[in-house]
């Protein structure tokens, strides 16, 4: 994953991208790597990514929010991480980091069928 985000971060006029990796052995740990070269996409508006059913844990989904959060451009997101095993910790710094996407004006988060509670949804969202 992480050369393959690489080598996407070299594509300087991408505006949309679209990739699907359900049900492969992704861990959070891929992400960050793969996340570093979505952040390079300077002009990407639209970016849809699934990671559903996976084994992502979510140690990583701050960094990986904020790698996406670098995508000043961005209009669109759509990142599915349904079944895999976030926990809602993990999702506040994953939050402030898409949180700088300004220019975002539709989001779709999927975390159906993870381990999150309700205690660390009040801070989602919030810095």
């Amino acid at each position: 994953m992480g050369h393959f985000g690489t080598r996407i971060g070299r594509c300087a006029q991408l505006t949309n991208l679209r990739l699907d990796f359900w049900n492969n052995q992704i861990t959070g740990e891929h992400l960050v790597p793969f996340g570093e070269g979505i952040g390079r996409c300077a002009r990407l508006t639209s970016l849809m990514l699934v990671f559903g059913n996976n084994k992502i844990t979510g140690e990583h989904m701050g960094h990986f929010g904020t790698r996406i959060g670098r995508c000043a451009q961005l209009t669109n997101l759509r990142l599915d991480f349904w079944n895999n095993q976030i926990t809602g910790e993990h999702l506040v710094p994953f939050g402030e980091g898409i949180g700088r996407c300004a220019r975002l004006t539709s989001l779709m988060l999927v975390f159906g069928n993870n381990k999150i509670t309700g205690e660390h949804m009040g801070h989602f969202g919030t810095r």
